[in-house]
């Protein structure tokens, strides 16, 4: 058994840079642990367009990585936490218990979880067959181990990441045969939107609604305000009854905004797919057609990984994507000592999930050094919006509005004794 002063878990954007704010701030002893064999988190893995320019994510996470190293920031890789358990001192002080890989326990007086998010299974006939990859997995092996998953990819899905994935694959001289509407959920009634206010369902014109929010992905001022301009209903609307029924390409994507993937065809590996034009509300209608494919990249969306959080109070917010940690506005939870950073708290940009970061290490320097730091907490909260504001990718429309909730959240909980 070992202590230290914190306890980071999840060496992503969120975990390095509270790890590394903590570390120049004062003096403390800072361990991060993660599972992966090294640093960086989903990060190392993206790579999309800003405007002209590229984002890297492995350069980011190359960078993050050596700074916290630099500042004495013990990194602890290929190390599991299995269980977290909030336990108190003999002086009274917030003491935590984790329980890692090959029975050893860390002990920590503060604890930042950024265990960032996870891929959402879209189940549909077929999808376990060799060759049917995540979306997540498609990015590994294009940028960091510089492998083409095969010669003819299908994508299903249309968000930020599938969308992502085809630009990548073209930077990398490989097309794909086309990016088609996944099946409708199992109740059809879903549809326009969600009980939250988010758009949501398989309808054409909601996709293309959602697509507006990339706009920061067009690789040319023209196309993005086009792209911007599909916020409009009428115009969404317009759009999607005038699009091909065999699809278009748009700069460079061919996109099937009409036609949906209804099963995954092969026995031992992918041969094809079957696909179906869908009716206005997305529902599959006529006959399948038959597009043969050797690969099947499925993106279904991601959703905060709860599985270390359950010790501090959890609230249902749709618009941050499901179930997320109540926290304050300076990151912190219903437990005392422990704070949340990045995707845990709901799903954003890798620079959101940084500053975020940043802002819970902010909080926890100060109360270690036991300061009243109001100025650097107030400048931290800045950054976060700035990057929110700044960020290319949003994958939840409608996140301003799931952050104005929790603020409500945290606000209200005093009055339901769920804060230490």
């Amino acid at each position: 058994m070992s202590h230290v002063d914190v306890a980071v878990v999840g060496a992503g954007p969120a975990g390095l840079a509270a790890a590394a704010r903590i570390a120049e701030t004062v003096r403390a002893s800072v361990t991060v642990l993660d599972e992966g064999p090294v640093a960086g988190g989903r990060l190392r893995a993206q790579l999309y367009r800003r405007g002209s320019s590229w984002f890297v994510g492995a350069e980011h996470a190359r960078a993050l990585s050596e700074r916290a190293d630099r500042l004495g920031v013990n990194l602890r890789m290929g190390t599991q936490v299995w269980s977290i358990e909030s336990l108190e001192n003999p002086e009274g002080t917030p003491r935590f218990s984790l329980a890692l890989t090959g029975g050893d326990t860390l002990t920590a007086d503060h604890l930042v979880i950024a265990t960032g998010a996870a891929e959402r299974t879209l189940g549909l006939p077929g999808w376990t067959l060799p060759g049917v990859l995540a979306v997540g997995a498609v990015q590994s092996m294009l940028n960091i181990h510089r492998v083409v998953p095969g010669d003819r990819i299908a994508v299903i899905g249309v968000d930020p990441l599938s969308l992502s994935i085809v630009d990548e694959l073209a930077a990398a001289g490989h097309g794909v045969t086309g990016i088609y509407l996944p099946p409708p959920p199992p109740d059809t009634a879903e549809r326009g939107s969600s009980a939250s206010g988010e758009i949501s369902g398989n309808a054409p014109s909601a996709v293309l609604r959602r697509l507006s929010h990339l706009r920061g992905l067009a690789p040319s001022g023209l196309l993005g305000a086009a792209m911007g301009a599909l916020a409009i209903p009428g115009v969404s609307a317009l759009v999607a009854r005038l699009w091909p029924r065999r699809g278009m390409t748009v700069s460079g994507m061919p996109l099937h905004l009409r036609e949906c993937v209804t099963g995954i065809d092969g026995e031992s590996e992918v041969t094809g797919i079957r696909v179906a034009q869908v009716d206005a509300d997305g529902r599959p209608v006529g006959r399948e057609r038959a597009v043969a494919v050797d690969t099947v990249c499925l993106s279904g969306g991601l959703y905060p990984l709860q599985d270390l959080t359950s010790g501090c109070a959890l609230v249902d917010v749709a618009e941050l994507g499901g179930r997320v940690p109540l926290h304050g506005p300076n990151m912190q939870t219903s437990v005392d000592g422990l704070y949340v950073a990045g995707n845990v708290t709901g799903v954003e940009s890798a620079e959101v999930a940084r500053a975020q970061g940043a802002l819970a290490g902010a909080a926890i320097s100060a109360a270690i050094d036991g300061r009243d730091d109001s100025a650097a907490l107030s400048s931290a909260r800045a950054e976060v919006e700035t990057a929110r504001a700044a960020a290319p990718l949003t994958f939840k429309p409608t996140i301003a509005r799931g952050r104005r909730r929790m603020a409500e959240l945290w606000r209200d909980s005093r009055h339901f004794g769920v804060r230490s």
